[in-house]
């Protein structure tokens, strides 16, 4: 490993951590009253040195959001993608991982942010530019291509990006909110929500002789 790739991965490392103990804070006291200096405090490093890996307090939650989406979602979508079924079976290719230890704080925190991201103008802001527009255009890029080779029925991607991305946000809304069925599936039910929404999905998208 060269110097560069380990100074990386100390920096991830650290980075991992600032957003772990923020986690933490937020979750206890919720977003507006978490502080820089708390969330340095509980990570054990200097606040001057916070401001090393991220820019503000906002910066911190994008962070926290965007880990936490990722568990959800895999933007690492094959380029070579060739059914509508296999599109949104690779959405949710990451929800095997969706109870590890990172991912229930990161719910947690998210618990106390959900508030602010929805009436803080700002806020809201951001995590549509950082979160819900790079995911809406990687569907829509797919969505184009799979219509491209007459997979998919000729509706509009971006009108058809924005439903699947509302079903999905709408299924994470119930685990933020502790839905019981959500938060501790049985196997048995993580699989019929997964095939539910593929099949109802890819039934209405997908052309008729595919």
């Amino acid at each position: 490993m060269s110097t560069e790739e380990r100074k990386q991965r100390k920096r991830n490392k650290v980075r991992n951590e600032i957003m772990d103990a923020a986690t933490r804070v937020i979750a206890k006291k919720g977003f507006h009253q978490a502080t820089t200096k708390e969330i340095a405090e509980e990570a054990d490093i200097a606040e001057g040195t916070l401001y090393n890996y991220f820019k503000n307090k906002n910066d911190i939650l994008m962070n926290i959001a965007n880990r936490y989406v990722s568990e959800k979602r895999n933007f690492m979508i094959s380029a070579d993608v060739n059914s509508v079924e296999d599109l949104l079976v690779q959405l949710h290719k990451s929800n095997e991982q969706r109870f590890s230890e990172r991912f229930l704080n990161d719910r947690n925190a998210l618990k106390a942010l959900v508030p602010a991201i929805l009436t803080d103008k700002v806020l809201g802001n951001l995590y549509y530019e950082d979160i819900v527009k790079p995911y809406l255009e990687t569907l829509e890029k797919h969505l184009k291509k799979l219509q491209d080779k007459g997979r998919v029925i000729d509706f509009d991607v971006q009108a058809l990006s924005r439903l699947i991305y509302a079903s999905l946000i709408g299924y994470a809304i119930l685990d933020i909110n502790g839905d019981p069925l959500v938060n501790n599936p049985t196997p048995e039910f993580r699989k019929q929500a997964t095939d539910s929404f593929i099949e109802v999905f890819s039934k209405g998208m997908r052309a008729e002789k595919y």
